[in-house]
């Protein structure tokens, strides 16, 4: 790699660190495939070309649907096609990154659309998350693909943001545990802490077929912008920075790739944040991988410098290595000849991505094969994952033992509610056009085949924003609801896009539309359920009849009055393609409910924040007009069965304190349990949150068994930032599992 640096032009390593492009603006469909002039002219521009984004991208933004996008069968071909031009017009026959977004499964045609962040945070379940992450990137890599964005770094701190729905909670270590299991499912051993991959051959790099590179986002605290502004400021201090975001920093360290994040950190944009990501990231933390920048941000910089010249050169000392979309990067040849970039900083950028195509192997296999008949037994097995994990993402919050409702019933069951039939509304932002056959797996259509002996019937009843002409969907389902003999009520929210809404340039929305209420730009102020929602519940409610509530949401919203009205309520996210199917199972007992919540569910936005691991000052936690409590706490969530929790015991050894729970299935069905174990420390000159998660673990239970779960926590668990902004050892611990808790004294 060094040698090959020292042959390069300025210009060819320019050319290596900008992902400049737009990938679906790189061919045409018409009349044959063809690459285009934009795409050859850059390739020139740069001697070759670094990375490319979104070749497979298909959306209302990039405009491409099933008529104009690439197959996902005919993916591979377009890749070597893209591939062998690049070689061809390199020197040095360097081959390109093919990066595409992978929020929650592939952005592309045919993709396997899992549920968003915010609902599979709700399984707990890690293991599944590394299987569902290894599915998605052996589909990318049949496609092409090198490099996946995948979002898990932010938090769930404000509920306002529109982008929660792209964070697995608000809970740092959950967020980190998952970030793990992603880079495992993704790349498999191909990077280790234990040795630099640019010390190994690519025979020593643990590379098996189907792993690729991911790149997690964002770095960092981007859920803490004041009052859920999308890209606002954070205020947050140093120790709190440290205590919360220092577990996600630390999980990133065996990742390909991290993606800057929009935001400032106390006045500093993450962009040119050196401490971040020279001092934190690499030198303490030992991280290997390239910092890519997130769409068009390195423009953005103009806040703070006059000059695009400056923010590059700033952008690069900082570490950030690859460019999105944007012109800045594009003139840092401009700024190496006036002298405000060494050619020494531009080399360690474009030596840390060539040393990415390296380690995947591109320069020797720079080519994908055909995948056959193969690719569609892939997509049978990761939708049979897609289904588990959606089982295991929505949560219970109520039943008034109405649920299970038994399969074989014959009671005439009303569907209700603007999410009942829309398979969209399922998906969660950033999703590609669904293919006819898709869009039929509705709540509706799945309840209608599960409930085969019952009649099912269908009202939209209001729409999920639009307030106007809305009496004549209520008022039919006031009348389809008076003749059922019980309802299902799906409300909620929406983020699904349309190609009638304009864009900005990083593919947010600019203009949306009334029913899109999550998603990147769309924060909201009020957490109230928009539209005639309330209303449509209220007018139902009314016919005294049982009510099953589904939340279908990005973000929690206001719930009293629906669990005041509803004799079960259970919260499904955005529960993807197998979600409508994952809850007619949830319904007839097919599956049991196992989910358990992220977050601290609000009650009203004019409670927040509302996250759990806030200090424990001596304070009025409630207000004159609102409990300070949540609606349902951390952790929260129902199943059939009723699991209990005893003999909490706690052993401590030099580096570390074991504790062992029992949980026992008091029930008559199988379950899965999630076991939590959080800490409360005492003691230091700082005041003590009032507790954190430290470690869980889902486990399977056969009616009346009872199984014994042990936890090793480390010195690391029981450490927290003290007055002078050193790490110190809690003097003692109080462990929480269950109801179960005991005291532990650590020294003195």
């Amino acid at each position: 790699m060094t040698d090959l640096l020292g042959r390069m032009s300025l210009q060819e390593k320019v050319g290596q660190v900008n992902q400049h492009l737009y990938g679906w603006e790189c061919y045409e469909s018409e009349p044959s495939l063809a690459l285009t002039d934009t795409f050859k002219e850059h390739v020139a521009w740069g001697g070759g070309l670094g990375a490319l984004y979104g070749l497979f991208r298909a959306d209302p933004w990039s405009k491409v649907d099933f008529h104009n996008g690439i197959k996902a069968e005919d993916s591979w071909k377009v890749a070597n096609l893209v591939q062998e031009y690049v070689i061809q017009h390199s020197r040095w026959g360097i081959p390109a990154l093919l990066v595409e977004e992978c929020p929650h499964g592939h952005q592309g045609l045919s993709g396997i659309s899992y549920p968003t962040n915010l609902g599979r945070g709700n399984s707990f379940n890690t293991e599944l998350m590394t299987e569902t992450s290894r599915l998605m990137a052996r589909e990318l890599a049949a496609k092409g693909v090198h490099l996946a964005l995948v979002s898990t770094l932010d938090l769930m701190k404000d509920p306002r943001w529109g982008r929660s729905e792209e964070c697995f909670g608000e809970d740092p270590i959950l967020a980190a545990r998952f970030s793990e299991a992603v880079v495992a499912g993704f790349q498999g051993e191909m990077i280790s802490e234990k040795v630099s991959f640019l010390d190994q051959t690519v025979a020593e790099i643990k590379r098996k077929p189907g792993n690729i590179g991911v790149v997690l986002k964002h770095c960092i605290a981007q859920g803490e912008a004041l009052g859920g502004h999308n890209s606002g400021t954070v205020t947050i201090g140093s120790r709190e920075f440290s205590d919360v975001y220092f577990p996600l920093l630390k999980s990133t360290h065996n990742a390909a790739g991290v993606m800057a994040a929009y935001n400032d950190l106390d006045g500093v944009p993450c962009h040119i944040n050196e401490t971040l990501f020279e001092q934190l990231l690499r030198e303490e933390y030992h991280y290997q991988g390239i910092v890519m920048a997130d769409g068009i941000a390195l423009d953005r910089l103009n806040d703070v410098f006059d000059s695009q010249l400056e923010a590059a050169s700033a952008a690069l000392s900082a570490g950030v290595d690859l460019s999105l979309w944007d012109e800045t990067y594009t003139k840092i040849a401009e700024a190496v000849t006036a002298g405000l970039i060494s050619e020494e900083v531009l080399d360690r950028a474009a030596g840390r991505v060539l040393s990415l195509k390296f380690m995947l192997g591109l320069f020797e296999q720079p080519f994908v094969a055909d995948p056959n008949a193969t690719f569609g037994n892939l997509l049978e097995e990761s939708q049979a994952a897609n289904l588990r994990i959606a089982e295991e993402s929505i949560t219970l919050l109520k039943n008034e033992g109405i649920l299970p409702l038994a399969a074989t019933t014959k009671q005439k069951i009303a569907v209700i509610g603007p999410n009942a039939d829309e398979l969209y509304n399922l998906l969660g932002d950033y999703t590609a056009p669904q293919s006819e056959a898709a869009q039929q797996a509705t709540i509706f259509r799945e309840l209608k085949q599960s409930f085969s002996q019952a009649e099912v019937v269908y009202a939209k009843g209001c729409e999920v924003r639009r307030e106007i002409e809305q009496e004549p969907l209520l008022a039919e389902a006031e009348a389809v609801a008076s003749q059922a003999d019980v309802i299902v009520l799906v409300l909620g929210g929406s983020s699904a896009r349309n190609f009638d809404m304009a864009f900005l340039r990083n593919g947010a929305v600019s203009s949306k539309g009334i029913n899109m209420d999550s998603g990147e730009n769309v924060d909201v102020a009020s957490l109230a359920l928009g539209g005639c929602q309330i209303e449509l519940l209220q007018r139902i409610a009314q016919l005294n009849k049982p009510i099953i509530s589904i939340l279908v949401q990005g973000r929690p919203y206001e719930l009293t009055e629906v669990v005041n009205y509803s004799t079960a309520v259970l919260t499904a996210w955005f529960p993807g393609q197998q979600g409508a199917q994952a809850i007619a199972r949830l319904l007839t007992g097919a599956a049991n409910p196992s989910g358990k919540l992220s977050i601290s569910y609000p009650q009203s936005s004019g409670q927040l924040p509302v996250y759990y691991y806030q200090r424990a000052a001596a304070k009025q936690d409630d207000y004159y007009d609102l409990p300070g409590k949540p609606l349902y706490p951390f952790g929260f969530g129902l199943s059939y069965t009723e699991f209990s929790y005893h003999s909490l015991v706690a052993s401590s050894a030099i580096d570390k304190v074991t504790v062992s729970v029992k949980v026992e299935n008091k029930g008559d069905r199988i379950g899965k349990e999630t076991v939590l174990l959080f800490v409360k420390l005492h003691g230091g000159r700082v005041i003590q949150r009032t507790k954190l998660l430290r470690a869980f673990r889902k486990i399977v239970l056969q009616p009346q068994e009872e199984q014994l779960v042990q936890f090793d926590l480390s010195e690391a668990d029981f450490t927290y930032t003290d007055l002078d902004n050193q790490l110190k050892t809690a003097e003692a611990v109080t462990i929480f599992v269950g109801d179960q808790q005991l005291k532990v004294t650590r020294r003195g």
